[in-house]
């Protein structure tokens, strides 16, 4: 995962942060919590690790399941939650006194950038974080980023989630 190994691109992204802070202190009015979460979103989308898929929601498998884990046969259907949402991210960015020094930068974005792969009604301010089914994924090798909210779900993700969802216990009836 190059935000871990990449010094020179971590060193960029660091630099692009310190100015965004020093943005935010000198014009708060004009570097909005939701500006900075925009501004953010596309600088760390810039990697295919962004918003690192760390898990599923059973109730996403399970239409995944009805399509053969084919994503594209399920258009608008499922999303990636933040586990930590961005807006709350940000605000440990960017509230403090000063910049993060780059280590701590990139321990606190990597961290709460994590997401999981759930239905839409799942995600969002409104309701609980959905139960889900843990998927190692440190090296961020599945589900990189497509497009800057979507993710690529190749062969290989279609066959990871086939066999993730042949190992799972059935789900009870209701």
């Amino acid at each position: 995962m190059r935000l871990r190994t990449d010094h020179s691109l971590r060193s960029v992204l660091h630099e692009l942060y310190v100015t965004l802070f020093r943005a935010r202190q000198g014009s708060p009015q004009d570097f909005s919590y939701g500006r900075i979460t925009t501004i953010m979103t596309a600088l760390m989308g810039i990697e295919n690790c962004g918003w690192r898929v760390v898990g599923i929601t059973r109730e996403a498998l399970v239409l995944l399941a009805t399509q053969d884990f084919n994503k594209n046969k399920l258009p608008r259907r499922l999303c990636r939650g933040h586990i930590v949402p961005r807006a709350q991210t940000n605000k440990l960015l960017f509230e403090g006194e000063g910049p993060l020094a780059l280590e701590q930068f990139f321990e606190v974005f990597l961290h709460n950038d994590r997401t999981v792969i759930m239905l839409n009604e799942q995600n969002g301010l409104t309701v609980s974080f959905p139960e889900f089914v843990a998927i190692d994924n440190e090296d961020s090798e599945l589900f990189p980023n497509g497009s800057l909210m979507a993710w690529k779900h190749r062969k290989k993700e279609r066959e990871f989630l086939r066999q993730l969802h042949a190992g799972l216990p059935a789900c009870p009836k209701k």
